[in-house]
């Protein structure tokens, strides 16, 4: 029987996991809510130019386009996502956590906001 090779880098879900569980829960606030209505619309905007791209188009091009016409809300969700990501460090800097644990709870943010997302859309528009 053949063992499988394990890989030396740790995988991000067993990463964000164990970041996620040494975190204390924060409640959700009003500024969360509109985080989550400002992607919303973010994704909204990147399904329907996604349904307006022209056939023939080539996949990069039609990335390219996407992005372009939905950029204004992408700069309002990453303003949003930066606002919020300053105001719960002051309130941790403020609690007196030390600079790792504000460290891995950025790191877990921006997975969550940013790479998860991005890299989800890409992987269903490969489909």
């Amino acid at each position: 029987m053949r063992v499988p090779k394990l890989s030396s880098a740790p995988s991000r879900a067993l990463v964000l996991l164990l970041i996620g569980a040494s975190l204390p829960a924060l409640p959700a606030t009003a500024q969360t809510h509109a985080l989550e209505s400002l992607e919303t619309a973010w994704h909204s905007c990147v399904r329907e130019a996604a349904l307006r791209q022209p056939a023939g188009q080539s996949r990069a091009g039609a990335q390219r386009n996407i992005l372009d016409e939905c950029r204004e809300h992408e700069d309002r969700l990453v303003a949003a996502t930066m606002s919020e990501h300053a105001r719960q460090d002051e309130a941790a800097r403020r609690d007196g956590l030390p600079l790792t644990v504000r460290a891995g709870a950025w790191a877990a943010s921006v997975a969550a906001y940013v790479v998860d997302p991005v890299t989800s859309w890409l992987q269903g528009w490969r489909r």
